[in-house]
């Protein structure tokens, strides 16, 4: 019963604030007492890069139920800030929503062979196919899972900037994918999450990350 390579654990790293390493040591113990044994997993579907899978899990006090789990390999997601302040943007049809989405660039991590890509070489992909443009420098700003309560997929979040141009022998998106570009000042996107505009998880958790840190620096 071996693991995904797409299964990773929570981040303990200690951030030298006491309150919240306290908080980290509080997670290390709900990690041991609050811990479930997976006693038997059965693979129901396997897609092109998810994999739906049935779990058998044990709980501390001996009891068991089955947990069905969305086995996701990983993906990244852009702040591509331009020198004007604007945010690049795109405008896709997605299917579970049935209607168009404003989000932010995203993609998933290719798997070879069983070995997971480098998100950071994800992100630089990622951000040419959907916008076009190539980022001369890539900050990691953070990690998050989309879903945790049914989703291995963990999503690290990155700020691209020094944008130009990608040219001819530019990337282009997948085949399945029908993009449109949107630059929009940073602030707008701001107000377009506030008014329930942008309602796709990952960009409203990025665009308001940015922003605090963006209103941040002009302090």
């Amino acid at each position: 019963m071996p693991n995904s390579p797409a299964r990773r654990t929570p981040n303990r790293t200690p951030t030298g604030q006491p309150r919240l390493d306290s908080l980290l040591d509080e997670l290390r113990e709900a990690d041991g007492t609050l811990a479930e044994r997976i006693i038997d997993r059965r693979a129901l579907h396997a897609g092109r890069y998810l994999v739906v899978e049935a779990d058998t899990v044990v709980r501390n006090d001996g009891s068991t139920y089955s947990r069905d789990v969305v086995v996701h390999p990983g993906a990244v997601v852009l702040l591509a800030l331009d020198g004007d302040g604007r945010l690049l943007l795109v405008t896709q049809y997605r299917v579970p929503s049935a209607g168009a989405m404003l989000e932010l660039p995203a993609g998933t991590l290719d798997v070879h062979d069983g070995l997971v890509e480098d998100p950071l070489v994800a992100a630089h992909r990622e951000l040419e196919e959907e916008t076009g443009y190539r980022a001369r420098a890539m900050e990691r700003i953070c990690g998050f899972w989309s879903a945790p309560g049914f989703s291995t997929e963990y999503l690290t979040l990155y700020l691209a900037t020094d944008l130009h141009p990608a040219g001819e022998d530019r990337l282009s998106p997948d085949d399945d994918e029908d993009l449109r570009l949107v630059k929009l000042d940073w602030r707008d996107a701001v107000a377009a999450v506030e008014a329930g505009v942008i309602e796709d998880a990952k960009s409203i958790a990025g665009i308001l990350l940015l922003a605090r840190r963006l209103e941040t620096e002009a302090r």
